[in-house]
């Protein structure tokens, strides 16, 4: 077994004359959780689609577990595990008829199957609802059967696209308990989201997909600490206009903290206003985020990328 999770080498994918993946390298280690960032539009599902050996690169290699997706998918495919963020539950089976129908597709059989069925249902607190058809539970827990089939056959690579969207909050916190208890035990999860807090909560290592090229971020801390703003955001009874390197919003001039103390910007724009900054009725100081670095990360980019359905549409 590779310490390698997954390779991608060189995958370029356009589709007509539009480039969508333009030389895509990537490493992604045993036991470790990488968040996939990128503006809608960005490649990031059909740089998904090409890791789980359903869409060809136009160009390029990929490995899971040191072993070649083209030549020898066969023997790949077992170790990959996909929750794409459409459901891909059915309706009128239960959660044990759902969880078990995937396992066996997987070639899970006998007692590893009722155990490891057994496991993934508990894991995602679906036990009390294990005889429960499927169109009858709640949307979070229709998300939770939807992971938990994914993981039946124990894969050792694991892609989950937006894995919380419509679950209520005991789930999106049952849902990143196990990812990171997956992650534990050795495999690697790429994951996408458009709740950034989740990728602080797992913690991630992060890569921002953009302009066709795969950008190896660091650690969750380290993105947040180099590229999230701080600064300060200071409330007026008045209209009074933004003193140069502020802005306005609502009520609030607003200015990041581009490595001045916040201190010192507050001590500025009261000099600044002069009388009136006797209008000031609140000041607040916002810690750092990771939604205020990816925005920062993202100012960069002037022009939109054409939508990965639309590329779809364009190569039929």
């Amino acid at each position: 077994m590779s310490d390698t999770r997954l390779g991608l080498s060189g995958i370029r994918r356009s589709f007509g004359e539009h480039a969508v993946l333009s030389g895509v390298d990537l490493t992604l280690p045993a036991g470790q959780i990488l968040g996939l960032l990128g503006p809608n539009g960005a490649g990031k599902s059909t740089l998904i689609a090409i890791a789980t050996g359903s869409l060809a690169p136009d160009s390029g290699s990929v490995t899971v577990d040191g072993i070649d997706l083209a030549s020898r998918r066969e023997n790949a495919a077992p170790l990959i595990g996909s929750a794409p963020q459409r459901l891909g539950i059915y309706p009128s089976l239960s959660v044990r008829e759902n969880v078990e129908a995937f396992a066996r597709l997987h070639g899970v059989r006998g007692r590893e199957l009722r155990a490891r069925c057994a496991a993934v249902i508990e894991g995602l607190g679906l036990t009390k609802s294990t005889g429960v058809r499927a169109e009858q539970l709640s949307g979070g827990q229709q998300r939770r059967l939807h992971l938990a089939m994914a993981l039946t056959h124990a894969p050792r690579l694991l892609f989950l696209d937006e894995p919380t969207v419509g679950a209520d909050v005991e789930s999106r916190q049952q849902i990143l308990d196990l990812v990171r208890r997956i992650a534990d035990d050795g495999a690697s999860v790429l994951y996408t989201t458009h709740y950034l807090t989740e990728l602080e909560q797992l913690p991630a290592r992060l890569a921002l997909l953009q302009d066709g090229v795969l950008r190896d971020l660091g650690d969750v801390s380290e993105v947040v600490r180099s590229q999230g703003s701080d600064g300060v955001r200071v409330r007026l009874q008045t209209s009074t206009p933004p003193p140069a390197g502020w802005v306005r919003e609502g009520d609030w001039l607003v200015r990041g903290s581009t490595g001045t103390s916040a201190g010192e910007l507050l001590a500025e724009l009261i000099a600044r206003l002069g009388e009136s900054a006797s209008a000031i009725v609140d000041v607040r100081f916002p810690r750092p985020t990771l939604e205020s670095a990816y925005v920062r990360l993202l100012r960069a980019q002037e022009t939109p990328t054409l939508d990965d359905e639309e590329g779809h549409r364009a190569a039929a």
